[in-house]
């Protein structure tokens, strides 16, 4: 006889030793587990004392850590039919529903699923929650797909708050196909590249043996919709036949509005685990990549629809912030890159940049809230989001997701001008005043070029900058101190003047060699070190179009090597929020940080409109 490869008898000894050296209990419990002592078989129920214990230990293990913090808002209608979609997809298989028994292969589980709606008064909301984040060991029930969506498991919560009292119409009506026009069907075709689904936020996911588990995209579902096709009929079900999120009181977003790159892209990053989701996670994995691209062009094809207006929201405040921004916590207007008009399919700077015209509003402050928590990233290199939205309040958030749905689809959406009433006359004296002592009246900087060409930068770059230097969020002990010698008005009135400057390169004598080996870093990165383009943000399209962006062609070449030496160094940590310069000149060595500065400053300027 053989066991794990060795021959029983060779076994023996050392089971003997072991009985002798753990003690009889240890040695007990190696025999009954190297035996098999306990049948695990689910062909017969638990003797009623092992389910007594399991199951009270089950509920006073999840009594002692449930949260008490509940929403207040749970008895919302979006909410409640958000989650009824995610509960016929993957709860109702087990759990069944309202009126309605449960499947046969659930009944012939060992711990057997309980019936939902018979049981769910047993438990708190607090406690339902914390049974859907961190399922339960040993049975079938899984823990929460990912981390940190708390507002998906909420809203799950909401709806099965709601079986006891529901019926089977009612809860059919949920479920119901719509009406989709012409019911179109999108054929899986080429499954497309495999690749891995991201899913290793935590324990629950720890890929140990690897080798036995499939951790990749596409894969399988509970229900193959995208095997059969169907994947716009399961879209519907929390979008709705018109794409338009009504359905589920916008708490889906409003897929009429944006463009078929950025569906294709938001799918592939839910598919890979860029952007978390414990709904969108399970469906995007089940897609072939001719599917992504399918479903992408169809909601791309309808007819754009507007959200309903808000009730009971400041849209005064959202407009105010997001045409001008906060400046003292250094956030631009919001509408600098979500401006609806100049964005081409939806990407600039590396950035994919949603439509927010006319989307819904509940939709809109619930990302926001993902963003401020840390909580959403999405796999662009530059990730301003979580810095903005930290730094807006409640109200704010709520404020700035009316204005922007009470906009018409499509409209264009302008910063408001901060410097239109900008002196130049009087920012010309305060050059001469302060500033062209270490910038040159002209603003090209040192003879050393250890200070910025400010000749070169669009004004309202300069003023985001020189306000970061005044409320310390870029610090810089000069510049801190004389920003904040000056009044908010000569701070326009200086960026205004350098701004309207004419852009002149500084000729210095810089390494040919540097400057050659510079080019393939500035135009195609380091891709194994995982160093973007740096034309991607700061070449001539980006800048002028998120004129927030410094401009570096012809930029002293002293200046940007030092800074990106700070980027790289301990400072760097403390990068204001909006800046991914830390991330990337950490990747970067010394050389290849001198080889791009050289290659930056040997270029012409970038005119300037």
């Amino acid at each position: 006889m053989r066991l794990f490869g060795y021959s029983f008898k060779g076994l023996v000894p050392g089971i003997v030793a072991t009985i002798l050296a753990g003690g009889a209990v240890g040695g007990a419990a190696f025999l009954f587990v190297l035996f098999g002592g306990l049948n695990l078989s689910a062909s017969y129920s638990d003797p009623k004392p092992v389910y007594w214990v399991l199951h009270h230990t089950f509920k006073n293990s999840v009594w002692w850590r449930a949260t008490e913090d509940v929403p207040e808002d749970l008895d919302d209608p979006g909410r409640i039919a958000l989650g009824a979609q995610h509960y016929a997809n993957a709860c109702a298989k087990c759990h069944g529903g309202p009126g309605l028994g449960q499947n046969p292969q659930a009944l012939a589980m060992r711990p057997r699923p309980q019936h939902l709606p018979a049981v769910v008064d047993q438990f708190s909301d607090g406690e339902l929650h914390y049974i859907l984040d961190s399922g339960v060991r040993m049975s079938a029930m899984p823990a929460w797909p990912t981390v940190g969506r708390e507002d998906e498991i909420w809203n799950v919560v909401a709806f099965i708050r709601q079986l006891p009292e529901m019926t089977a119409d009612e809860y059919v009506g949920f479920l119901e196909h719509q009406d989709l026009p012409g019911d179109p069907q999108i054929p899986y075709g080429e499954r497309g590249v495999v690749f891995d689904n991201g899913l290793d936020d935590g324990p629950q996911h720890e890929r140990w043996p690897e080798d036995e588990y499939g951790y990749f995209s596409p894969s399988t579902e509970w229900r193959d919709f995208a095997v059969e096709g169907e994947v716009v009929q399961r879209c519907a079900a929390c979008h709705g036949a018109d794409g338009s999120g009504e359905i589920t009181g916008g708490r889906a977003p409003n897929l009429t509005l944006l463009d078929a790159d950025y569906i294709e892209d938001q799918l592939r990053d839910f598919a890979s685990g860029e952007r978390r989701s414990g709904i969108m996670q399970v469906v995007a994995t089940n897609l072939s990549s001719g599917q992504r691209e399918g479903l992408a062009n169809y909601y791309d094809s309808l007819p754009d629809i507007a959200a309903p207006a808000v009730a009971d929201a400041d849209v005064a405040m959202g407009e105010q912030i997001a045409t001008e921004g906060k400046l003292v916590e250094g956030v631009p207007a919001c509408v600098t890159c979500h401006n609806g008009a100049n964005v081409e399919d939806d990407r600039v700077a590396g950035l994919q940049i949603p439509n927010l015209a006319g989307q819904s509003a509940s939709y809109i402050e619930a990302q926001l809230r993902l963003f401020a928590n840390g909580e959403r990233e999405g796999g662009a290199t530059w990730k301003p989001m979580g810095y903005i939205a930290s730094n807006l309040t409640e109200e704010e958030m709520g404020s700035l997701a009316a204005w922007f749905s009470s906009q018409e689809p499509n409209a264009r959406l302008d910063r408001r001008d901060l410097l239109a009433e900008a002196d130049l006359d009087a920012g010309a004296d305060v050059v001469e005043r302060i500033c062209k002592e270490c910038h040159t009246e002209q603003g090209i900087g040192s003879q050393s070029g250890d200070t910025p060409n400010l000749s070169l930068q669009d004004s309202h770059y300069l003023h985001q900058q020189l306000w970061k230097f005044r409320q310390d969020i870029r610090p810089n002990s000069q510049m801190g101190q004389t920003a904040k010698q000056i009044s908010p008005e000569e701070i326009a009135n200086v960026a205004a003047y350098f701004g309207n400057q004419m852009p002149i390169a500084v000729a210095r004598d810089v390494d040919a060699q540097l400057v050659s080996a510079g080019q393939s870093i500035a135009r195609n990165g380091i891709p194994e070190s995982d160093v973007p383009a740096c034309l991607t943000c700061h070449g001539a399209e980006p800048t002028e179009t998120l004129n927030i962006l410094p401009r570096l062609l012809g930029q002293n070449r002293v200046y940007i090597e030092e800074r990106l030496d700070q980027f790289a160094g301990q400072s760097g940590v403390d990068t204001y929020g909006l800046s991914p310069m830390h991330r990337i000149a950490t990747r970067m060595t010394e050389e290849q940080r001198a080889e791009v500065a050289a290659w930056f400053s040997a270029q012409d300027p970038l005119a300037k409109n």
